[in-house]
């Protein structure tokens, strides 16, 4: 397996363990075997107690952690240095202290011999005057220290690390959050939002805060839902007005469905208007609420998809449009219509892609693009 596929594949598992604490082990088994090490742990520390709050470890035995959180996380000499260091920078052992420096730490000559293990590269993921988040890679000593090559993939590696740990956080504070329904509408993929009395907008989701930050079809502005083509305002108008009129889906006659074109040739945006049923004695976080609208992108997963090869492969927005476009189907040739560029600027741009992601053809790079998709939609 080449390492553009290795690298690609441990993102994945890193960005899956964001929405479910039981794979992080399989992250880090992925970014262990990545880097050519014997494994991999993830520690979260109270600083003020100097004590874990959360601990997780790949490729090494349940008693080994057992020893280190017990007794010899207090030893640890990398300890210091890396409480000194910002959120994204890396450590490793020469960059901290000199082989005679171990040896005279019962850290380095005691508790790591033991596990067959001697050095080390680490991410700061968080750094707050009351929390450190760090993951660290475990070498032995056959492995020896970590080069430019193992530096610079956790370099690349660290930015996926701290968001999937920010997403687990979120999740975990999510559960103690007031508001139930805010808090389950922004884990969705889809745009939604609530809708009040005259159509004002009470509530958008972080996905349709994102849709309409992105394109020029609508709008979220001067408190309400904005779309850009006369039709589809007055589509939206009679289908939020049946909605609050009557409440009830059994007793609306006009359509509440619709879907709204879009330019370059890219399929159309499905928009759902339905009416909030409850009774009096319900009450959510938006009782103002009388309507729900679904917003749903169907490239919304190829967008998620083409940022993770752009951070991944290095590639330029030109470069990563084409692959979107590409994986939905379209052409070089009509992709070039649409866009209005000449077919010599679109082989330019396949080219180049190719060569950064060691794809050699459109039906490889295809073939790629959708696994990543769907794995995206998986989890």
């Amino acid at each position: 397996m080449s390492t553009n596929d290795q690298f690609l594949r441990t993102v994945e598992a890193i960005y899956a363990s964001g929405t479910d604490d039981g794979r992080l082990p399989d992250a880090l088994a992925a970014a262990s075997r990545l880097l050519g090490a014997r494994g991999a742990t993830l520690e979260v520390i109270d600083k003020t107690a100097m004590r874990h709050i959360a601990y997780c470890a790949a490729g090494l035995p349940p008693i080994a952690n057992a020893q280190y959180i017990d007794h010899f996380a207090a030893l640890n000499p990398r300890r210091p240095p890396i409480l000194r260091q910002r959120s994204g920078e890396l450590g490793w052992d020469h960059k901290f202290m000199d082989e005679r420096a171990m040896a005279r730490n019962p850290f380095y000559s005691e508790f790591l011999p033991s596990l067959g293990l001697r050095y080390f590269i680490s991410a700061i993921l968080e750094q707050t005057p009351d929390r450190l988040s760090v993951v660290t890679v475990q070498r032995t000593r056959k492995q020896g220290h970590v080069e430019r090559r193992e530096i610079s993939l956790m370099q690349r590696l660290c930015p996926h690390f701290q968001r999937s740990h920010d997403m687990r956080r979120r999740q975990k504070s999510a559960g103690v959050r007031n508001d139930m329904l805010e808090n389950a509408l922004d884990l969705l993929a889809d745009g939604i939002a609530l809708l009040g009395s005259g159509g004002k907008l009470v509530y958008a989701n972080d996905a349709l805060c994102k849709l309409a930050a992105r394109g020029h079809d609508f709008s979220l502005a001067r408190g309400a839902l904005e779309f850009a083509s006369p039709d589809v305002r007055s589509r939206f108008a009679t289908a939020s007005n049946a909605a609050e009129r009557f409440g009830d889906l059994s007793s609306i006659t006009g359509p509440t469905d619709f879907v709204v074109p879009r330019g370059d040739g890219l399929p159309a945006y499905t928009v759902s208007v339905q009416p909030l049923v409850r009774s009096k004695s319900q009450t959510t976080g938006h009782p103002a609420a009388v309507a729900m609208v679904l917003l749903h992108d169907p490239l919304d997963r190829n967008f998620a998809a083409g940022e993770m090869l752009q951070e991944l492969f290095c590639l330029t927005r030109a470069e990563t449009h084409l692959v979107c476009a590409l994986g939905t189907g379209m052409t070089a040739g009509a992709y070039a219509r649409n866009r209005r560029v000449s077919i010599t600027t679109v082989y330019t741009h396949l080219r180049r892609t190719r060569e950064k992601t060691g794809w050699k053809s459109v039906a490889e790079l295809t073939r790629r693009f959708n696994e990543l998709n769907t794995t995206l939609r998986l989890n």
